[in-house]
């Protein structure tokens, strides 16, 4: 079912979405929904239950003192596969 809003939108972001909608040969309503519907899935799938995930909060690293990383490193079985 399809439901009517209202809602306000920048004048440029709505500028381009036309501009993008007529070079689709869409309407402008198609455009919105397909960008809506793309933003909520990649959404969803950046979070887990609704929490961020662990390597994007930590950008793939978790800090360790200094120190910590020097004595692990000097370890004799350190690189031994």
């Amino acid at each position: 079912m399809r439901q009517k809003i209202g809602t306000a939108i920048n004048s440029r972001l709505l500028y381009r979405a036309r501009a993008f909608a007529n070079q689709k040969q869409k309407h402008l309503n198609e455009i919105i929904e397909e960008a809506l519907e793309q933003y909520l899935t990649q959404s969803k799938k950046k979070t887990r239950e609704g929490l961020p995930s662990v390597v994007r909060s930590t950008k793939g690293s978790i800090p360790a003192p200094v120190d910590l990383v020097k004595e692990v490193l000097e370890e004799e079985d350190f690189f031994e596969v």
